[in-house]
Protein backbone atom coordinates (compact mmCIF):
# COMPACT_ATOMS: atom_id res chain seq x y z
CA UNK A 1 0.00 0.00 0.00
CA UNK A 2 1.22 3.64 -0.50
CA UNK A 3 2.39 5.96 2.35
CA UNK A 4 0.06 8.82 1.21
CA UNK A 5 -3.03 5.99 1.06
CA UNK A 6 -1.93 4.82 4.59
CA UNK A 7 -1.69 8.36 5.96
CA UNK A 8 -5.03 8.87 4.41
CA UNK A 9 -6.11 6.05 6.30
CA UNK A 10 -5.18 6.57 9.39
CA UNK A 11 -6.13 10.39 9.50
CA UNK A 12 -9.55 9.45 7.95
CA UNK A 13 -9.73 7.04 11.39
CA UNK A 14 -8.81 9.50 13.32
CA UNK A 15 -12.13 11.74 12.23
CA UNK A 16 -14.15 8.52 12.62
CA UNK A 17 -13.37 7.70 16.21
CA UNK A 18 -14.12 11.28 17.30
CA UNK A 19 -17.24 11.50 16.07
CA UNK A 20 -17.52 7.76 17.04
CA UNK A 21 -16.39 8.57 21.09
CA UNK A 22 -18.24 11.46 20.68
CA UNK A 23 -21.66 10.16 19.69
CA UNK A 24 -21.52 6.96 21.94
CA UNK A 25 -21.80 6.54 25.49
CA UNK A 26 -24.13 5.42 28.44
CA UNK A 27 -26.43 7.88 26.34
CA UNK A 28 -26.26 7.03 22.75
CA UNK A 29 -26.65 10.04 20.30
CA UNK A 30 -27.44 9.76 16.80
CA UNK A 31 -24.49 10.01 14.67
CA UNK A 32 -26.11 12.76 12.52
CA UNK A 33 -27.10 15.04 14.94
CA UNK A 34 -23.16 14.65 16.34
CA UNK A 35 -22.13 15.80 13.13
CA UNK A 36 -25.03 18.26 12.91
CA UNK A 37 -23.75 19.65 16.61
CA UNK A 38 -20.42 19.56 15.67
CA UNK A 39 -20.59 21.67 12.54
CA UNK A 40 -22.89 23.91 14.34
CA UNK A 41 -20.07 24.60 16.85
CA UNK A 42 -17.80 25.55 14.04
CA UNK A 43 -19.82 27.70 12.63
CA UNK A 44 -21.55 29.48 15.23
CA UNK A 45 -25.19 28.49 14.02
CA UNK A 46 -28.32 27.21 15.75
CA UNK A 47 -29.16 23.65 15.40
CA UNK A 48 -32.77 22.64 14.81
CA UNK A 49 -34.33 19.32 15.37
CA UNK A 50 -31.28 17.97 18.15
CA UNK A 51 -32.49 18.36 21.94
CA UNK A 52 -31.00 20.67 23.72
CA UNK A 53 -30.12 17.15 26.28
CA UNK A 54 -28.13 15.93 23.04
CA UNK A 55 -26.84 19.26 22.30
CA UNK A 56 -25.26 20.08 25.95
CA UNK A 57 -23.73 16.35 26.67
CA UNK A 58 -21.87 16.42 22.88
CA UNK A 59 -20.53 20.15 23.79
CA UNK A 60 -19.97 20.30 27.46
CA UNK A 61 -18.97 16.80 28.49
CA UNK A 62 -18.03 14.46 25.34
CA UNK A 63 -16.12 17.00 23.36
CA UNK A 64 -14.15 18.29 26.09
CA UNK A 65 -13.24 14.11 27.48
CA UNK A 66 -12.79 13.51 23.33
CA UNK A 67 -9.92 16.02 23.36
CA UNK A 68 -8.20 15.41 26.09
CA UNK A 69 -8.11 12.05 25.46
CA UNK A 70 -6.83 12.83 21.80
CA UNK A 71 -3.98 15.05 23.45
CA UNK A 72 -3.19 11.93 26.38
CA UNK A 73 -3.09 9.60 24.10
CA UNK A 74 -1.21 11.65 21.57
CA UNK A 75 1.38 12.46 24.42
CA UNK A 76 2.04 9.06 25.87
CA UNK A 77 2.09 7.86 22.26
CA UNK A 78 4.80 9.52 21.36
CA UNK A 79 6.93 9.31 24.42
CA UNK A 80 6.94 5.80 24.11
CA UNK A 81 8.21 6.18 20.87
CA UNK A 82 10.91 8.06 22.00
CA UNK A 83 11.60 5.90 25.18
CA UNK A 84 11.99 2.62 23.06
CA UNK A 85 14.31 4.99 20.35
CA UNK A 86 16.78 6.19 23.41
CA UNK A 87 17.04 2.82 25.44
CA UNK A 88 17.28 0.67 22.77
CA UNK A 89 14.45 -1.39 24.76
CA UNK A 90 11.01 -2.26 22.41
CA UNK A 91 9.19 -2.86 25.66
CA UNK A 92 10.04 0.49 27.28
CA UNK A 93 7.15 3.12 27.72
CA UNK A 94 6.34 6.48 29.29
CA UNK A 95 6.79 5.47 32.77
CA UNK A 96 10.17 3.58 32.58
CA UNK A 97 11.72 6.39 34.43
CA UNK A 98 9.31 6.03 37.82
CA UNK A 99 7.30 8.95 36.12
CA UNK A 100 3.70 7.48 37.00
CA UNK A 101 5.06 6.99 40.24
CA UNK A 102 5.64 10.10 41.07
CA UNK A 103 2.51 11.17 39.63
CA UNK A 104 0.66 8.89 41.63
CA UNK A 105 2.35 9.81 44.99
CA UNK A 106 1.47 13.37 44.47
CA UNK A 107 -2.21 13.07 43.56
CA UNK A 108 -2.00 11.04 46.74
CA UNK A 109 -0.67 14.03 48.70
CA UNK A 110 -3.52 16.06 47.68
CA UNK A 111 -5.88 13.67 48.39
CA UNK A 112 -4.23 13.37 52.14
CA UNK A 113 -3.69 16.78 52.43
CA UNK A 114 -7.65 17.85 51.86
CA UNK A 115 -8.70 14.16 54.05
CA UNK A 116 -6.28 15.79 57.27
CA UNK A 117 -6.55 19.58 57.14
CA UNK A 118 -10.15 19.34 55.95
CA UNK A 119 -8.90 21.94 53.21
CA UNK A 120 -9.92 21.11 49.36
CA UNK A 121 -7.12 20.71 47.54
CA UNK A 122 -8.48 18.54 44.93
CA UNK A 123 -8.32 21.28 42.48
CA UNK A 124 -4.99 21.15 42.40
CA UNK A 125 -4.37 17.38 42.61
CA UNK A 126 -3.12 17.97 38.68
CA UNK A 127 -0.57 20.09 39.99
CA UNK A 128 0.65 18.26 43.04
CA UNK A 129 0.70 15.00 40.14
CA UNK A 130 2.90 17.11 38.00
CA UNK A 131 5.81 18.01 40.14
CA UNK A 132 5.49 14.70 41.82
CA UNK A 133 6.09 13.28 38.21
CA UNK A 134 8.99 15.94 37.10
CA UNK A 135 10.51 15.79 40.92
CA UNK A 136 10.81 12.01 39.64
CA UNK A 137 12.99 12.82 36.98
CA UNK A 138 15.10 15.41 38.62
CA UNK A 139 15.94 12.18 41.26
CA UNK A 140 16.19 9.71 38.55
CA UNK A 141 18.95 11.75 36.81
CA UNK A 142 20.89 12.88 40.58
CA UNK A 143 21.17 8.63 40.78
CA UNK A 144 22.06 8.09 37.52
CA UNK A 145 24.69 10.42 36.65
CA UNK A 146 28.29 8.94 37.51
CA UNK A 147 31.47 10.32 36.02
CA UNK A 148 29.36 13.57 34.52
CA UNK A 149 27.51 11.10 32.31
CA UNK A 150 24.30 8.89 32.17
CA UNK A 151 24.39 5.79 31.12
CA UNK A 152 21.09 3.53 29.54
CA UNK A 153 21.43 0.98 32.10
CA UNK A 154 21.73 3.12 35.35
CA UNK A 155 19.23 5.31 34.17
CA UNK A 156 16.59 2.69 33.95
CA UNK A 157 18.20 1.51 37.76
CA UNK A 158 17.81 4.18 38.92
CA UNK A 159 13.95 4.54 37.16
CA UNK A 160 13.12 1.16 38.84
CA UNK A 161 14.42 2.24 42.64
CA UNK A 162 12.93 6.09 42.64
CA UNK A 163 9.17 3.77 41.31
CA UNK A 164 9.31 1.78 44.60
CA UNK A 165 10.69 4.80 46.28
CA UNK A 166 7.20 6.50 45.55
CA UNK A 167 5.02 3.75 45.40
CA UNK A 168 5.95 2.79 48.65
CA UNK A 169 4.91 6.29 50.14
CA UNK A 170 1.74 5.71 48.35
CA UNK A 171 1.17 2.82 50.01
CA UNK A 172 1.70 4.60 53.46
CA UNK A 173 -0.53 7.35 52.29
CA UNK A 174 -3.83 4.91 51.33
CA UNK A 175 -2.97 3.39 54.72
CA UNK A 176 -3.14 6.26 56.79
CA UNK A 177 -6.64 7.38 54.38
CA UNK A 178 -8.14 3.94 55.74
CA UNK A 179 -12.10 4.22 53.82
CA UNK A 180 -10.91 7.48 51.80
CA UNK A 181 -8.60 5.88 49.93
CA UNK A 182 -10.64 4.83 47.22
CA UNK A 183 -10.19 8.14 45.88
CA UNK A 184 -6.94 7.37 45.15
CA UNK A 185 -7.53 3.89 43.65
CA UNK A 186 -10.01 5.30 41.42
CA UNK A 187 -7.32 8.33 40.16
CA UNK A 188 -4.54 5.34 39.48
CA UNK A 189 -7.02 3.41 37.07
CA UNK A 190 -6.56 6.80 34.97
CA UNK A 191 -10.04 8.17 33.92
CA UNK A 192 -11.16 11.10 31.44
CA UNK A 193 -13.74 12.73 33.29
CA UNK A 194 -12.24 15.47 35.19
CA UNK A 195 -9.72 18.19 34.61
CA UNK A 196 -10.86 19.80 31.37
CA UNK A 197 -9.95 23.31 32.59
CA UNK A 198 -6.72 22.40 31.89
CA UNK A 199 -7.11 21.21 28.62
CA UNK A 200 -6.00 24.02 26.70
CA UNK A 201 -2.64 24.40 28.76
CA UNK A 202 -2.06 20.80 28.31
CA UNK A 203 -2.60 20.93 24.61
CA UNK A 204 -0.29 23.55 23.86
CA UNK A 205 2.50 21.50 25.85
CA UNK A 206 1.68 18.68 24.61
CA UNK A 207 1.60 20.01 20.64
CA UNK A 208 4.88 22.37 21.67
CA UNK A 209 7.12 19.53 22.57
CA UNK A 210 6.01 17.20 20.11
CA UNK A 211 7.32 19.72 17.57
CA UNK A 212 10.22 20.27 19.39
CA UNK A 213 10.70 16.38 19.53
CA UNK A 214 10.24 15.84 15.86
CA UNK A 215 13.09 18.57 15.37
CA UNK A 216 15.51 15.57 16.45
CA UNK A 217 14.22 12.54 14.34
CA UNK A 218 17.31 11.95 12.43
CA UNK A 219 19.17 11.74 15.71
CA UNK A 220 16.71 9.06 17.51
CA UNK A 221 17.12 7.29 14.13
CA UNK A 222 20.94 6.99 14.57
CA UNK A 223 20.85 6.44 18.09
CA UNK A 224 18.22 3.44 17.57
CA UNK A 225 20.98 1.97 15.07
CA UNK A 226 23.46 2.30 18.39
CA UNK A 227 25.11 5.15 20.09
CA UNK A 228 28.80 4.54 18.00
CA UNK A 229 27.14 4.84 15.12
CA UNK A 230 25.57 7.90 16.10
CA UNK A 231 29.10 9.46 17.17
CA UNK A 232 30.73 8.79 14.45
CA UNK A 233 27.88 10.72 12.49
CA UNK A 234 28.54 13.51 14.58
CA UNK A 235 25.57 13.15 16.90
CA UNK A 236 26.40 14.12 20.51
CA UNK A 237 24.25 11.61 22.05
CA UNK A 238 25.27 11.99 25.84
CA UNK A 239 23.33 16.03 25.34
CA UNK A 240 20.79 14.16 23.03
CA UNK A 241 19.59 11.86 25.67
CA UNK A 242 19.33 14.16 28.56
CA UNK A 243 17.26 16.68 26.20
CA UNK A 244 15.19 14.31 25.27
CA UNK A 245 14.90 12.77 28.05
CA UNK A 246 13.92 15.54 30.35
CA UNK A 247 11.31 16.94 27.36
CA UNK A 248 9.43 13.76 26.75
CA UNK A 249 9.09 13.13 30.63
CA UNK A 250 7.95 16.76 30.90
CA UNK A 251 4.94 14.91 28.05
CA UNK A 252 4.39 12.38 30.15
CA UNK A 253 4.13 14.34 33.39
CA UNK A 254 1.58 16.61 31.56
CA UNK A 255 -0.55 13.31 30.52
CA UNK A 256 -0.37 11.80 33.64
CA UNK A 257 -1.42 14.72 35.83
CA UNK A 258 -4.53 15.30 33.81
CA UNK A 259 -5.86 11.90 33.31
CA UNK A 260 -4.25 9.89 36.17
CA UNK A 261 -2.05 6.65 35.09
CA UNK A 262 -2.86 5.06 31.66
CA UNK A 263 -0.89 2.44 30.48
CA UNK A 264 0.49 0.67 27.68
CA UNK A 265 -0.59 3.75 25.37
CA UNK A 266 3.41 4.25 25.24
CA UNK A 267 4.12 0.31 24.06
CA UNK A 268 0.87 -0.57 21.89
CA UNK A 269 1.34 2.66 19.75
CA UNK A 270 4.64 2.81 18.69
CA UNK A 271 5.15 -0.44 17.64
CA UNK A 272 1.89 -0.75 15.64
CA UNK A 273 2.88 2.56 13.97
CA UNK A 274 6.39 0.81 13.60
CA UNK A 275 5.16 -2.67 11.93
CA UNK A 276 2.97 -0.35 9.07
CA UNK A 277 5.31 2.83 8.79
CA UNK A 278 8.90 1.49 9.20
CA UNK A 279 11.63 2.51 11.37
CA UNK A 280 12.00 6.34 10.13
CA UNK A 281 11.01 9.02 12.97
CA UNK A 282 10.20 11.24 10.35
CA UNK A 283 7.38 9.24 9.45
CA UNK A 284 7.09 7.61 12.97
CA UNK A 285 6.94 10.88 15.43
CA UNK A 286 3.18 12.38 13.36
CA UNK A 287 1.99 9.38 13.17
CA UNK A 288 2.45 7.86 16.35
CA UNK A 289 0.76 11.16 17.99
CA UNK A 290 -1.62 10.62 15.44
CA UNK A 291 -2.72 7.20 16.34
CA UNK A 292 -2.47 7.43 20.28
CA UNK A 293 -4.56 10.30 19.88
CA UNK A 294 -7.01 7.73 18.03
CA UNK A 295 -6.74 4.91 20.23
CA UNK A 296 -7.57 6.49 23.58
CA UNK A 297 -10.75 8.25 22.75
CA UNK A 298 -11.51 4.61 21.53
CA UNK A 299 -10.81 2.99 24.72
CA UNK A 300 -12.92 5.57 26.71
CA UNK A 301 -15.27 5.52 24.34
CA UNK A 302 -15.46 1.25 24.98
CA UNK A 303 -15.51 1.88 28.71
CA UNK A 304 -19.02 3.56 28.66
CA UNK A 305 -21.06 1.44 26.24
CA UNK A 306 -19.72 -1.85 27.51
CA UNK A 307 -21.20 -1.63 30.83
CA UNK A 308 -24.02 -0.39 29.33
CA UNK A 309 -24.40 -3.02 26.53
CA UNK A 310 -23.70 -6.01 29.04
CA UNK A 311 -25.65 -5.21 32.20
CA UNK A 312 -27.96 -1.95 30.69
CA UNK A 313 -26.16 -0.08 33.58
CA UNK A 314 -24.81 3.95 33.64
CA UNK A 315 -21.53 3.20 35.23
CA UNK A 316 -18.03 3.46 33.60
CA UNK A 317 -15.34 1.10 33.16
CA UNK A 318 -11.99 3.60 33.59
CA UNK A 319 -10.37 4.16 30.48
CA UNK A 320 -6.79 2.59 32.03
CA UNK A 321 -8.67 -0.87 32.56
CA UNK A 322 -9.71 -0.80 29.09
CA UNK A 323 -5.99 0.04 27.77
CA UNK A 324 -4.84 -2.53 29.97
CA UNK A 325 -7.31 -5.52 28.48
CA UNK A 326 -5.67 -4.24 24.53
CA UNK A 327 -2.10 -4.25 26.22
CA UNK A 328 -1.47 -7.10 27.85
CA UNK A 329 -2.34 -9.19 25.20
CA UNK A 330 0.31 -7.02 22.89
CA UNK A 331 2.67 -7.02 25.50
CA UNK A 332 2.92 -10.79 25.42
CA UNK A 333 3.09 -11.28 21.80
CA UNK A 334 5.76 -8.58 21.79
CA UNK A 335 7.75 -11.31 24.49
CA UNK A 336 6.83 -14.14 22.36
CA UNK A 337 8.15 -12.72 19.33
CA UNK A 338 11.08 -11.92 21.00
CA UNK A 339 11.91 -15.27 22.09
CA UNK A 340 11.10 -16.76 18.88
CA UNK A 341 14.22 -14.34 17.43
CA UNK A 342 16.50 -15.93 20.06
CA UNK A 343 15.42 -19.26 19.43
CA UNK A 344 15.65 -19.21 15.28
Amino acid sequence: MKRSIQFFLLFLLLAVSFIASTALGSVTIPFGDTVRVLLSAVSGKAVPGVSAMHHDIILRIRIPRVLLGMVVGGGLAVSGLVFQALLKNPLADPYTLGVSAGASFGAGLALFLSYVAGVQFKSFLPAFAFFGAVSTVFLVYFLARTGGRVQVLTIILSGVIVSYLFSSGLVLIMSLMGDKSHEIVFWLMGSLAGFHSFLLPAACITGALSLFIFSFYRDLDLISLGDEQALALGVNTEVVRIVLFSMTSVLTAVSVSMTGTIGFVGLIIPHSMRMVFGPKHKTLIPTTLAAGALFLPLSDMIGRVLPSVLFGSGMEVPVGVITSLFGSPFFIFLLIRGKKRLWF
